[in-house]
């Protein structure tokens, strides 16, 4: 992942797509994570390779409080990849299509007692029954801010959209151990992940890149 600090006229380079970037200046961090949901507004930019990821290709995490799960690109392709699996697999989908069929008798019998010709979606594909019964991941109630950000972790993974995730202000909420579990976490997956802070971070025993624009829009390395 590239990252292009447009407002300072610098680059950062983080090769395995994970990378920490604090700020002096909340106004500057404010401005580069909204550039980041506006294409064309200049902020930051984030390049896998040379192209320029586009508003679609990044989920912006900017409360910890309600992390993203219903994001409309997520719950999509979460329903996607769940009607995939069920195609792929003879017996569910043979089940599938009995239980279509059993929801068209049912919707024909209620048409009876009506005056007006129900019609719905005439295809009625298993994608659109999966899309009535609403799939989602089970939330179950996280005992601390990592496990419930490693559940969310875990749902982008499933939805297989491969999107990068710019974080704000999280990595000052967990300690050295956590940040440490999170950014192996991510590696393993294979997620990329932008970490925008508000302040300089305690950098001990962080086994990725971290970068700090004081208030001068002057940018340094803080790995040593």
């Amino acid at each position: 992942m590239i990252v292009k600090l447009e407002t300072i006229g610098e680059t950062i380079d983080f090769p395995d797509g994970l990378g920490i970037i604090s700020f002096d200046d909340f106004n500057e961090l404010s401005r580069c994570a909204k550039s980041l949901l506006r294409e064309g507004e200049p902020g930051i930019a984030l390049y896998r390779g040379e192209r320029r990821l586009k508003p679609r290709d990044i989920v912006l995490i900017d409360s910890l409080i309600e992390l993203p799960f219903d994001d409309r690109r997520l719950t999509g392709a979460y329903t996607s990849r769940m009607v995939s699996e069920i195609e792929a697999c003879e017996p569910l989908a043979t089940k599938a299509h009995e239980i279509r069929a059993c929801i068209e008798m049912l919707i024909a019998e209620l048409g009876y007692s009506l005056r007006t010709e129900l019609i719905g979606n005439t295809e009625r594909d298993i994608k659109s029954f999966a899309k009535w019964l609403s799939l989602s991941p089970r939330r179950e109630p996280a005992t601390t801010l990592l496990r419930k950000f490693f559940s969310f972790m875990d749902y982008v993974c499933d939805t297989r959209l491969n999107p990068s995730i710019a974080v704000i202000a999280l990595i000052d909420k967990l300690n050295p151990a956590e940040v440490l579990e999170l950014t192996r976490k991510a590696r393993h997956e294979g997620l990329e992940m932008l970490f925008l802070e508000y302040r300089e971070v305690d950098t001990t025993n962080l086994e990725i890149p971290v970068w700090h624009i004081d208030r001068d829009r002057v940018l340094f390395s803080r790995n040593v």
